[in-house]
Protein backbone atom coordinates (compact mmCIF):
# COMPACT_ATOMS: atom_id res chain seq x y z
CA UNK A 1 0.00 0.00 0.00
CA UNK A 2 2.02 3.24 -1.38
CA UNK A 3 -0.32 5.69 -0.06
CA UNK A 4 -2.26 5.39 3.38
CA UNK A 5 -5.78 6.38 3.94
CA UNK A 6 -5.10 8.70 6.48
CA UNK A 7 -8.65 10.10 6.53
CA UNK A 8 -9.76 6.56 6.89
CA UNK A 9 -7.29 5.72 9.65
CA UNK A 10 -7.69 8.40 11.40
CA UNK A 11 -12.17 8.21 11.44
CA UNK A 12 -11.17 4.66 12.59
CA UNK A 13 -9.40 5.60 15.57
CA UNK A 14 -11.50 8.59 16.31
CA UNK A 15 -14.24 5.90 16.43
CA UNK A 16 -11.84 4.02 18.94
CA UNK A 17 -11.31 6.29 21.28
CA UNK A 18 -14.37 7.09 21.68
CA UNK A 19 -15.62 3.59 22.46
CA UNK A 20 -12.93 3.30 24.76
CA UNK A 21 -14.52 5.98 26.90
CA UNK A 22 -17.95 5.53 26.09
CA UNK A 23 -16.95 1.56 27.62
CA UNK A 24 -15.11 2.89 30.77
CA UNK A 25 -18.03 5.39 31.52
CA UNK A 26 -20.19 2.52 31.52
CA UNK A 27 -18.70 -0.54 32.97
CA UNK A 28 -16.60 1.62 35.65
CA UNK A 29 -18.32 4.43 35.93
CA UNK A 30 -14.85 6.82 35.05
CA UNK A 31 -15.35 10.02 34.75
CA UNK A 32 -13.17 11.80 31.30
CA UNK A 33 -10.50 13.01 33.53
CA UNK A 34 -10.35 9.87 35.55
CA UNK A 35 -9.90 7.95 32.43
CA UNK A 36 -7.00 9.83 31.33
CA UNK A 37 -5.09 9.45 34.15
CA UNK A 38 -5.48 5.67 34.27
CA UNK A 39 -4.33 5.86 30.63
CA UNK A 40 -1.48 7.81 31.60
CA UNK A 41 -0.35 5.67 34.89
CA UNK A 42 -1.17 2.79 32.33
CA UNK A 43 0.59 3.49 29.42
CA UNK A 44 4.16 4.47 31.52
CA UNK A 45 3.87 2.05 34.51
CA UNK A 46 3.60 -1.26 32.19
CA UNK A 47 5.75 0.50 28.95
CA UNK A 48 8.45 -2.06 29.46
CA UNK A 49 6.50 -5.04 28.38
CA UNK A 50 6.07 -2.88 24.96
CA UNK A 51 9.92 -2.60 24.83
CA UNK A 52 11.60 -5.44 26.23
CA UNK A 53 10.96 -9.34 24.10
CA UNK A 54 11.61 -11.47 27.54
CA UNK A 55 8.37 -9.76 29.01
CA UNK A 56 6.58 -9.48 25.85
CA UNK A 57 6.89 -13.29 25.78
CA UNK A 58 6.26 -13.92 29.51
CA UNK A 59 3.98 -11.46 30.86
CA UNK A 60 1.62 -10.51 27.27
CA UNK A 61 -0.92 -12.83 26.96
CA UNK A 62 -3.79 -14.08 29.96
CA UNK A 63 -1.02 -15.74 31.31
CA UNK A 64 0.62 -14.79 34.71
CA UNK A 65 0.36 -10.90 34.90
CA UNK A 66 3.47 -8.27 35.07
CA UNK A 67 4.90 -8.40 38.13
CA UNK A 68 4.99 -5.54 40.54
CA UNK A 69 9.58 -5.04 40.45
CA UNK A 70 8.80 -4.27 36.45
CA UNK A 71 6.14 -2.00 36.82
CA UNK A 72 7.47 1.76 37.19
CA UNK A 73 5.77 4.21 39.43
CA UNK A 74 4.72 7.22 37.89
CA UNK A 75 4.83 10.50 39.72
CA UNK A 76 1.95 13.04 40.13
CA UNK A 77 4.26 15.57 38.43
CA UNK A 78 4.05 13.32 35.57
CA UNK A 79 0.63 13.11 34.96
CA UNK A 80 0.27 16.76 35.78
CA UNK A 81 2.58 17.70 33.06
CA UNK A 82 0.68 14.81 30.35
CA UNK A 83 -2.78 15.73 30.92
CA UNK A 84 -2.26 19.97 31.27
CA UNK A 85 -3.68 19.53 34.91
CA UNK A 86 -3.51 21.02 37.98
CA UNK A 87 -1.69 19.20 40.91
CA UNK A 88 -3.52 19.24 43.72
CA UNK A 89 -6.66 17.75 41.66
CA UNK A 90 -4.24 15.21 40.03
CA UNK A 91 -3.03 14.52 43.32
CA UNK A 92 -6.59 13.78 45.12
CA UNK A 93 -7.65 11.83 41.39
CA UNK A 94 -5.28 9.28 41.59
CA UNK A 95 -5.41 8.78 45.43
CA UNK A 96 -9.31 8.08 44.82
CA UNK A 97 -8.22 5.60 42.42
CA UNK A 98 -6.28 3.97 44.57
CA UNK A 99 -8.38 3.63 47.03
CA UNK A 100 -11.29 2.35 44.78
CA UNK A 101 -8.57 -0.21 43.50
CA UNK A 102 -7.81 0.47 40.41
CA UNK A 103 -4.32 2.21 40.59
CA UNK A 104 -1.68 1.20 43.14
CA UNK A 105 -0.10 4.16 45.00
CA UNK A 106 3.98 2.92 45.35
CA UNK A 107 7.22 4.95 46.23
CA UNK A 108 7.65 7.42 43.71
CA UNK A 109 4.06 7.35 42.12
CA UNK A 110 1.20 5.22 41.17
CA UNK A 111 0.96 2.04 38.96
CA UNK A 112 -1.46 0.00 37.23
CA UNK A 113 -1.92 -2.99 39.96
CA UNK A 114 -0.97 -6.45 38.60
CA UNK A 115 -4.40 -7.69 37.28
CA UNK A 116 -5.20 -11.36 38.57
CA UNK A 117 -7.86 -13.37 39.42
CA UNK A 118 -10.92 -11.51 40.98
CA UNK A 119 -8.69 -8.11 41.17
CA UNK A 120 -8.31 -7.90 37.22
CA UNK A 121 -10.55 -5.49 36.24
CA UNK A 122 -9.29 -4.90 33.27
CA UNK A 123 -10.02 -8.46 31.66
CA UNK A 124 -13.08 -7.17 30.01
CA UNK A 125 -11.33 -4.00 29.01
CA UNK A 126 -8.39 -6.14 26.89
CA UNK A 127 -10.94 -8.23 25.09
CA UNK A 128 -13.24 -4.94 24.40
CA UNK A 129 -9.57 -3.46 23.09
CA UNK A 130 -8.35 -6.69 21.21
CA UNK A 131 -12.00 -6.61 19.62
CA UNK A 132 -11.34 -3.10 18.50
CA UNK A 133 -7.81 -3.56 17.11
CA UNK A 134 -9.13 -6.53 15.30
CA UNK A 135 -11.76 -4.49 13.90
CA UNK A 136 -9.12 -1.96 12.57
CA UNK A 137 -7.01 -5.10 10.96
CA UNK A 138 -10.35 -6.27 9.21
CA UNK A 139 -11.08 -2.49 7.66
CA UNK A 140 -7.49 -1.80 6.62
CA UNK A 141 -7.45 -5.38 4.54
CA UNK A 142 -10.67 -4.12 2.70
CA UNK A 143 -9.11 -0.84 1.64
CA UNK A 144 -8.60 -1.34 -1.86
CA UNK A 145 -5.24 -0.91 -3.09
Amino acid sequence: MDELPTRFISSFVVEFVSDFMQFCVEKYGFSTEEISIICVVTTESTREIRHDGYLLKTYGAEGPAIPDEFRFPVSVQFVCRRLGTRRETTRRKLEDLANRGFLKKIKGGYTLPAQTDAADYTKELRDFLVSKVRGLQNYIEKIPT
